[in-house]
């Protein structure tokens, strides 16, 4: 029988591999997807799902929870997975908000093209449904372990308590105002080569200064920097988050 044992330094990169790799098949499908490409395939995407993406929660459960179950409870937090839960609201909130603020600014400028608005709406309704699958997975991970909890062991007065304090910290939390400026996400990705540089720029020239967006492409779009080079020498930061094989992130800065 053939050794299956996998090799490698660490057990924790093997699985972020994985991990890793499970994400960028689903985008890729994804993306295909919503932009209507002719080599969208839902069939592919359906048994990427069923043969992988199952087996790979249904052998978390059968082995990695039993095993990282006693951890937590020993050296761990039992509610770090619910506020990293929050970390991701929170981002997602921010950059609803940035996105917003360029739909804003960008309705209002008149060299604006129709092609940077409508990737920016792109922009809100992708964030606006990631944010709601993370919301609903959190709330019910909330009514159907936390809560039962709380009813179970904790007394009516205790249990009052919790939900008096967290009325009271919805009742002061800060405003809007308070929160420093965010990116937003432009994945230029679906829209046709000719059009991209455009929008880019669009986008670009809607920014206040201080704020930044991540652009997301198909190669490493280096004649861009030096076209934003030539146009605005001293304006931007330009600096690489992902670079390849097939996807290139990179955030811009308006200083």
């Amino acid at each position: 029988m053939a050794d299956t044992t996998i090799q490698t330094t660490s057990v924790g990169e093997a699985i972020h591999a994985h991990h890793q790799e499970i994400l960028d098949t689903l985008r890729e499908h994804v993306a295909a997807i919503v932009a209507g490409e002719g080599h969208a395939n839902p069939s592919a995407l359906l048994a990427f799902l069923k043969g992988d993406l199952l087996p790979h929660a249904q052998g978390e459960e059968a082995h990695l929870y039993p095993a990282v179950d006693p951890l937590v409870k020993a050296h761990g937090t039992a509610t770090a997975t619910m506020m990293i839960d929050h970390e991701y609201i929170t981002s997602y909130i921010d950059r609803i908000a940035n996105v917003m603020d360029v739909t804003r600014a960008l309705r209002s400028a008149d060299s604006a093209g129709g092609h940077a608005r409508q990737a920016n709406l792109s922009t809100l309704q992708r964030l606006c449904l990631q944010l709601e699958a993370v919301l609903v997975a959190h709330l019910d991970k909330e009514e159907r372990v936390y809560i039962p909890l709380l009813e179970m062991y904790l007394s009516k007065e205790e249990q009052q308590r919790i939900l008096s304090g967290m009325h009271e910290a919805s009742r002061t939390a800060p405003s809007d105002s308070t929160f420093p400026p965010q990116e937003t996400w432009l994945d230029v990705r679906a829209i046709a080569p000719r059009q991209r540089h455009e929008t880019i720029f669009d986008t670009f020239n809607a920014l206040r200064s201080g704020h930044a967006f991540v652009l997301v492409n198909d190669h490493d779009p280096k004649p861009l920097y030096y076209q934003f080079k030539a146009e605005f020498e001293g304006l931007f930061t330009w600096t690489y988050l992902e670079q390849g094989p097939e996807t290139w992130q990179l955030r811009i800065v308006r200083v």
